[in-house]
């Protein structure tokens, strides 16, 4: 009888150790780490304009984007023809209709996508049509070749198709005047990427 009794009082204490292993290995408080995660997203459609003889400016996404430097058309009697496009106090593309060896405007993809470039007039000028010509300068398939620019805020004109990542496009532009009476007229290339 007595043995039955210590064989019990051993079971416990040898049950009371196992649980007390048991609960006595556990951490009181654990510690933690974590680490923060940044989601970026790249642009994918922006390219930069830069004006003969100017700094490039880059397009931006909130319209209507930021302004390069100013150009003009310069008729010396509101009857020209093919009048080249300077920028105002600065370079001047060089070059007669259909072509020009030193364009006014080159345009080069910087976003991650292919391109199309448009351009929108925001007003137009009684008596001037503007003419374009878009050539690819470096690895992409093809420009539109003397086209006008007389689309008013429209959908307007697509002047270069499937511009490839880093690629450039030339852009060349004239004036053609008809009876525009002396004064100044201003206007606005409204230029977007799709």
């Amino acid at each position: 009888m007595q043995m039955s009794r210590i064989a019990k009082i051993t079971a416990m204490f040898v049950i009371s150790l196992s649980v007390f292993g048991i609960f006595g290995a556990m951490p009181v408080k654990a510690d933690y780490t974590y680490t923060p995660v940044l989601i970026g997203v790249t642009t994918t459609r922006s390219y930069t304009q830069t004006l003969n003889g100017q700094s490039g400016t880059n397009s931006d996404p909130n319209w209507p984007g930021t302004a390069t430097a100013t150009l003009w058309f310069n008729s010396t009697d509101g009857q020209t023809k093919n009048q080249n496009a300077s920028v105002i106090g600065a370079s001047t593309q060089v070059g007669a209709y259909p072509a020009c060896a030193t364009p006014i405007m080159v345009f080069k993809n910087t976003g991650t996508v292919t391109q199309n470039l448009n351009v929108i007039l925001n007003n137009t000028v009684t008596g001037l049509v503007f003419f374009y010509n878009a050539s690819f300068k470096s690895g992409s398939t093809s420009g539109t070749m003397n086209a006008t620019i007389n689309t008013f805020n429209g959908a307007g004109s697509t002047f270069v198709s499937a511009l490839g990542l880093n690629n450039e496009t030339n852009l060349c532009i004239w004036g053609n005047f008809t009876g525009v009476n002396g004064g100044q007229y201003q206007t606005q290339f409204n230029f977007s990427s799709s």
